[in-house]
């Protein structure tokens, strides 16, 4: 009887360890998962990790993302002005001599103020984005030969658009 005892207090005790043992590595693989994370205002963000790769990749890697990031850019401030261009027709249309007017336009001048922040918001993203695209181009064709002349000439057309908003 005291065999019996000893034999399942010792399987109990194994299972214990070996429970704790199975707890204590997971807990270690979700810290190290959640270490990948960075907490933001609206959720997590998985951190990015540089790998060994060369400079020339790095800068290719740069040129592409930030091209996508700048066509993004470019339709969304597209959307914004003819959104805003709605917004001012509609504005337009209203009747000044119509007793709701002033609670109408005014109920679309937050809205609006707001789309003319973003919007400059975003054609300042632009002025900082464009810089750093044309030394990638200018880099991948004195260092990887390739033809980016087209390129640069669209940058500096986008850029000589976004700076002369500003102006008018």
């Amino acid at each position: 009887m005291q065999d019996l005892d000893i034999g399942f207090i010792s399987f109990l005790l194994l299972g214990a360890v070996a429970a704790f043992a199975a707890f204590y590595y997971s807990f270690g693989m979700l810290r190290k998962w959640l270490g990948q994370w960075t907490r933001t205002t609206n959720g997590l963000v998985r951190k990015t990790v540089a790998h060994d790769a060369s400079l020339d990749e790095h800068i290719a890697t740069q040129w592409t993302e930030g091209r996508l990031r700048l066509d993004f850019l470019l339709a969304l401030i597209k959307q914004l002005g003819v959104s805003l261009e709605q917004n001012v027709e509609t504005l337009r249309r209203l009747d000044h001599a119509d007793p709701l007017y002033e609670r109408e336009a005014s109920k679309m001048v937050k809205p609006t103020l707001r789309r003319f922040t973003f919007d400059r918001h975003l054609r300042d993203e632009c002025r900082i984005l464009i810089p750093s695209l044309q030394f990638c181009a200018q880099d991948l064709a004195q260092s990887q030969g390739l033809d980016m002349t087209q390129k640069l000439k669209v940058l500096a057309e986008i850029q000589t658009a976004i700076n002369s908003v500003d102006r008018s």
